[in-house]
């Protein structure tokens, strides 16, 4: 299959939204207001954390409220001291910042972050653990919840159970199941084309008696 074909691509799988297991928007915004616009949303990898936190920078946009976004991951770890100072240089002062992967700041950076921050009108991270920040909700995920989205995606083409024993090969890291549907996908063309007769995939072959 082609990569433009593949219904697990990266772009079809942005396209899928944040959904609640519990609570709502609605919710979620109303817990931003009564902490000071300071929060965490927590959960373990491949738990929609980042895709709560792009949803969540558009809604306070559309409210009015400007966001400045930050991301740090593992890779950026060596260097976190300098990619912190540069995300924030130029952070606008009536702007919230919405700073995912906090958990890659060690505490001399976190408390840095805290001061530099003291004055904006709010903060919301992304973390593995609780702790930092109030915790504004704990994401997770569940089978039925994969199941899904891959409908969405591919209604039809994989089973519940092949889908179940996936999710829990993977320990509930939705974004690890989605890659893995993206490389199956990608050979299931060559293995019905593997598994077809020889004799069917040649021309009848005739001979004079």
């Amino acid at each position: 299959m082609k990569a433009r074909d593949n219904p697990f691509r990266v772009d079809r799988v942005l396209t899928l939204r944040y959904r609640f297991l519990t609570g709502s928007w609605d919710e979620l915004l109303n817990r931003i207001d009564r902490q000071a616009g300071r929060g965490a949303i927590v959960g373990p990898h491949g738990s929609g954390k980042t895709t709560l936190m792009d949803e969540l920078a558009k809604r306070l946009s559309r409210r009015g409220t400007p966001v400045h976004r930050c991301r740090f991951n593992l890779t950026d770890h060596p260097a976190t001291w300098t990619n912190l100072r540069t995300a924030t240089r130029d952070l606008p002062d009536e702007a919230m910042l919405l700073l995912d992967g906090a958990e890659q700041l060690g505490p001399l950076q976190w408390r840095w972050l805290m001061w530099w921050t003291r004055h904006l009108p709010g903060l919301v991270i992304t973390t593995h653990r609780p702790g930092r920040l109030p915790t504004l909700i704990d994401c997770h995920t569940t089978p039925d919840l994969f199941c899904d989205l891959v409908e969405q995606l591919a209604p039809g083409t994989f089973p519940p159970e092949e889908l179940q024993t996936l999710y829990e090969h993977h320990a509930g890291n939705l974004r690890l199941c989605l890659r893995e549907l993206y490389d199956r996908m990608a050979v299931r063309d060559d293995d019905t084309t593997a598994k077809r007769s020889p004799a069917a995939a040649l021309p009848a072959i005739t001979r004079d008696a």
